[in-house]
């Protein structure tokens, strides 16, 4: 059992894109940090490589039944949910007006996402927000965390199974060459069977995907950080001039642990970090925020199955995704403008205990996700001890041009195209800590800090100004890092100026 002394400099809360980032980031310069995780490290290979104890299984075979989902939250159900196990993968609330997927471990999402890694849909996202902060300035974070994530396009040459590039080649109905740009992708591209098979939405046992344990943390973990998984924070103690106090459950020791930190970064993923903030202010542990909860969004994410049935195919085998793809403009044959759409097949559909006939079927499908920047002016709310999400999916016209293509998609292929029109579905929530010019307007300043709260500092999407349009973590990663070195530049300023005074 990890010794956890009482007082710490800095704790990071959460393991995701935000905290690995933030928490890697700190201990690079110096820092003293620990690294609290609700969920458990995961059974991979490169963990297992490692020598990390107290390891737990993915979902597959009889365990997608104990490991799969850790809790869902419904409108009739208490405040906390149903929860069904402590090391279970994902953690779902579903709502009236939006719905969410999150996923329970040591790296966060990195362990479900797609590995599709890429800079915001507009390339001025950052600009306009706080004066302090331009998206020229921003570009080197990205620079440094895709080089962390070895990012890379995959190439048509790479022969990688069920490439959009490669399949729709020849369409005439679809296209997926240079004027369709193609995300970076996070992966092991090395031809072998074995590095294109379950290595997506249930986790990548084999380590062909690039997970942040893998990449970030087990680095900083040799340059000094401390990471308590399955240890969860439960409220926020605002102590003055002397820091926070955290309640935190251990869920391995089953009991309760009071933690104080000198600074705390939050970085539990949106929907964590709005519970502990609102929950820790409603019972007067901490104060202030007005904008908590508003600029919340979905990030356009849509999700639909189409139901190819081809014959020979599985879509399961490859990057996790397949790639992006437009309709063709049957006259130029170039394609035709519309909003971002990405295919995958159901990787990872192998380590689920499925009668073989449902396996084969689901394998001859694909699924499509649309994504885009939607308006993000939902707003999360705290009623009787609940969080709830007010999203009004009329007010982003991205949903509806998404829907559209999927109706298209349907009608040019002639197969069934089945969306969740009326239940708005997201597995990348924003905003609600916000940045922003002034308490009125947002949660936290342009180094992160929340207003009214010294010390007390946001790293994770919560704190976004907008909707990036494309998959948010590596605009996430920027964020963190951004945070994280306006930690460490303040430090050292005070440092210097703590060694003057004694010079003097």
């Amino acid at each position: 059992m990890m010794e956890l002394g009482q007082r710490h400099s800095t704790i990071v809360i959460g393991s995701g894109f935000g905290g690995s980032v933030a928490a890697s980031t700190l201990v690079e310069a110096g820092e003293k940090v620990l690294l609290i995780e609700r969920g458990p490290w995961r059974d991979t290979a490169p963990m297992r490589k490692a020598g990390v104890e107290h390891r737990a299984s993915l979902p597959k075979g009889l365990r997608a039944l104990t490991h799969l989902l850790y809790r869902i939250r419904l409108p009739g159900l208490p405040g906390d949910g149903m929860r069904f196990a402590q090391r279970g993968l994902f953690d779902i609330h579903l709502g009236r007006e939006m719905s969410v997927v999150c996923s329970n471990g040591v790296g966060g999402g990195s362990h479900v996402y797609s590995a599709m890694n890429l800079r915001p849909q507009d390339a001025q996202y950052w600009d306009g927000h706080v004066e302090a902060i331009s998206s020229t300035a921003m570009e080197a974070h990205y620079d440094w965390i895709l080089n962390r994530m070895g990012a890379a396009v995959p190439s048509i040459d790479s022969k990688i199974p069920n490439s959009t590039s490669a399949d729709y080649r020849n369409s005439p109905d679809f296209i997926a060459d240079e004027s369709v740009p193609q995300p970076a992708i996070s992966m092991r591209m090395d031809g072998k069977i074995e590095s294109y098979r379950n290595n997506s939405f249930f986790g990548s046992e084999n380590g062909a995907k690039a997970t942040l344990d893998q990449v970030l943390l087990l680095s900083a973990i040799e340059n000094g950080l401390q990471l308590a998984a399955e240890h969860e924070c439960l409220t926020l103690w605002s102590l003055g001039k002397n820091g926070y106090r955290l309640e935190v459950f251990d869920h391995r020791a089953r009991r309760r642990r009071y933690l104080i930190a000198d600074r705390v970064i939050l970085a539990a993923g949106t929907l964590n970090t709005l519970r502990l903030l609102f929950r820790s202010r409603a019972i007067g542990a901490l104060s202030g925020m007005p904008a908590l909860g508003k600029g919340f969004g979905g990030n356009g994410d849509s999700v639909a199955w189409w139901a190819l049935n081809q014959r020979g195919a599985d879509f399961s085998l490859g990057v996790p995704s397949h790639g992006r793809f437009a309709l063709r403009d049957r006259d130029s044959g170039g394609a035709l403008p519309g909003p971002n759409i990405t295919r995958y097949g159901f990787n990872g559909v192998d380590t689920l205990p499925l009668p073989k006939w449902l396996n084969a079927r689901l394998k001859r499908d694909a699924i499509l996700v649309g994504m885009g920047a939607d308006r993000a002016d939902g707003v999360a709310r705290w009623r009787r001890g609940k969080l709830q999400i007010r999203y009004i999916k009329e007010n982003s016209s991205v949903l509806a041009d998404i829907q559209e293509f999927f109706v298209e998609a349907a009608r040019r292929s002639g197969k069934p195209v089945r969306s969740l029109r009326d239940f708005p579905l997201t597995v990348h929530p924003l905003g609600g800590a916000r940045l922003g010019r002034e308490e009125k307007h947002g949660v936290v300043n342009e180094k992160g800090e929340v207003f009214g709260l010294p010390g007390l500092f946001i790293a994770d999407a919560s704190a976004l100004p907008a909707a990036p349009g494309a998959p948010p973590s590596m605009t996430i990663s920027a964020w963190a890092r951004h945070v994280a070195k306006a930690i460490t530049e303040n430090h050292n300023h005070s440092q210097q100026e703590r060694d003057s005074a004694q010079a003097v």
